[in-house]
């Protein structure tokens, strides 16, 4: 059955591996994001210190490297539902096709909100 509905006739392995990547690099994202915000940031954290942080090109960096993996992680988990319980070959086209709108969308609106802070 697995067979019958690859169509393009990839393994999977590719997706399956960065799969666990992104979300690797998403809990150290979010573990760092934690430790910086609630532990180095000198009391009381307020408006102007995260602004002030936020603005920095590091964390610019740092963020936009964890929408990637972010919309990344969330496009490849679709993508693979999509696969295991969408077998119509038109429909499954249509859903992926959309799921790539919705994250260029996505990441252009996350690109946009870091670069203008």
């Amino acid at each position: 059955m697995l067979g019958k509905y690859q169509g393009s006739g990839r393994s999977g392995a590719f997706d399956w591996y960065f799969q666990r990547i992104s979300g690797i690099a998403l809990v150290i994202g979010l573990f760092v994001h934690f430790v910086v915000l609630h532990f180095l940031t000198e009391p009381p954290l307020n408006y102007a210190k995260v602004m002030a942080r936020l603005s920095s090109p590091i964390w610019k960096t740092f963020d936009i490297a964890f929408l990637v993996f972010a919309i990344y992680h969330a496009l490849n988990g679709f993508k693979m539902i999509i696969d295991d319980y969408v077998h119509a070959p038109t429909l499954r086209s249509l859903l992926i096709g959309t799921l790539w709108v919705v994250a260029i969308i996505f990441f252009v609106m996350g690109f946009l909100t870091i670069i203008s802070l």
